[in-house]
């Protein structure tokens, strides 16, 4: 895909990120003396802004960015966020810059300081308006972004958050930047979660708690008790887990999607512990959550936060496997994917998910012996490179091999050849590392 011709413009002016800031704020301050429109009053660049700006994640800001930008290139804002044609003068070598850790934490503190000293302990809503956009942006791409990229780009969100909380005093501005706060600690814990760092998922999960509990965010709550009992049950502990699904459904301003997420992780649970009258009965109230009840984070941010029936299907077709019902799961699970293909976004696919029923579909096929119809759900995890091969995934295949070489299929064709490309595809499985200082 080509550059747009903003991009260019600023890797041949060769302009470090304090450098374009303090233009911008120029250009700003130059139209608002010209118009007396208070929007370009105190206006804040953050990196992640930037980055979004120069490839390609959005189609043209909210205003006054286009305008101040038109100042101070001279160039309509529509070309400057559409691709550079051919011949224009902003030409060169296509060297991507590369920012190192401190590079970014130094860049988004300077940017943070300098905006609080302006605002006087106040910051413009605009800010907090893109900082949210940036937070739903993280969101919605977690399902096609390899979980290291994702990890990375939550924690800039994450640090611009925390470094603005020192800046306003403002109570409403404080919960809003709680609220994104304690979502970023949630995204990033899923991707800690499919790096293989359960307790750094486990702190940040927990971290996020605690931000909804600040600005009395019951669904916030809710989510991160969730999640947190999902680790729980994945680390051998499903009574805890239970506990924590438990207190998740207590917080109130929890929607219909919300609602039917914890009842497909308590059916888990209950699968865990062998209570199966009890899973059945989570899994039938995962399905008939329809008050038509919403809230603004699994529902309005959505993403990672959404529970669609896809999901839902997925994660009772792992439920239905703990209950040794073969027949429902493989149900379920071809259910999951159907409707994964038929309502995933545009150019999406949620990786994680898809991988995880098929996973599930040939586990169901073996329990009524079809060695051929794994085979078959298997061939895409098998293809999946290795940044998307998680623990939740990695434990299903490894599943699947122990049926594989079990005595009911001692005879079968294929079946020691698959259980072979089981181990494989755990043995090259992505190493679970987030890098020094994680």
């Amino acid at each position: 895909m080509a550059e747009v011709l903003l991009k260019a413009i600023l890797r041949t002016l060769d302009l470090s990120h304090e450098d374009f800031q303090a233009k911008y704020q120029a250009a700003a301050a130059e139209l608002r003396e010209i118009t007396g429109d208070r929007r370009f009053d105190n206006v804040v660049l953050l990196p992640m802004t930037v980055w979004r700006w120069t490839n390609g994640a959005v189609g043209m800001p909210r205003q006054p960015a286009p305008r101040i930008l038109e100042r101070m290139f001279n160039v309509p804002a529509a070309e400057l966020f559409a691709p550079c044609p051919d011949g224009l003068k902003w030409t060169g070598p296509k060297v991507e810059p590369v920012f190192d850790e401190s590079e970014l934490r130094m860049t988004a503190h300077d940017a943070a300081a300098h905006a609080g000293d302006a605002a006087s302990r106040a910051l413009p809503d605009l800010t907090l308006d893109q900082i949210e956009d940036d937070l739903r942006y993280l969101a919605r791409a977690h399902v096609d972004t390899a979980p290291y990229v994702m990890y990375v780009q939550g924690r800039q969100v994450l640090q611009s958050a925390t470094l603005m909380l020192d800046r306003t005093q403002l109570p409403s501005q404080r919960r809003r930047l709680y609220l994104v706060a304690g979502q970023c600690s949630a995204l990033i814990a899923a991707c800690a979660t499919d790096l293989g760092q359960m307790p750094t998922a486990v702190e940040l999960l927990r971290a996020s708690a605690l931000y909804g509990q600040v600005s009395e965010h019951g669904a916030l709550q809710a989510y991160a008790h969730g999640y947190l009992a999902i680790l729980a049950y994945m680390d051998g502990n499903p009574t805890q887990a239970l506990r924590l699904v438990k207190k998740a459904h207590e917080f109130s301003g929890i929607g219909d999607t919300g609602r039917a997420r914890l009842f497909a992780i308590e059916a888990r649970a209950y699968g865990h512990l062998g209570r199966f009258d009890d899973a059945a009965r989570a899994i039938q109230a995962s399905l008939e959550q329809s008050s038509g009840r919403r809230d603004d984070v699994h529902d309005e941010v959505a993403g990672e936060f959404d529970f669609p029936l896809g999901r839902i299907a997925m994660s009772n077709s792992t439920t239905y496997l703990l209950m040794r019902d073969g027949a429902a799961a493989e149900t379920t699970a071809m259910q999951s994917l159907s409707l994964i293909a038929e309502g995933g976004p545009a150019g999406a696919t949620p990786v994680p998910i898809a991988s995880k029923a098929s996973s599930d579909l040939a586990m169901a096929r073996l329990l009524r012996q079809d060695v051929d119809g794994a085979a078959e759900a298997l061939r895409a995890v098998f293809e999946l490179p290795r940044e998307w091969r998680s623990p939740g995934l990695r434990d299903r295949v490894r599943t699947v091999r122990r049926e594989l070489v079990s005595a009911a299929f001692r005879d079968a064709p294929g079946a020691i050849g698959m259980a072979e490309e089981c181990e494989d595809f755990v043995q090259m499985a992505g190493p679970p590392s987030l890098g020094p200082g994680s």
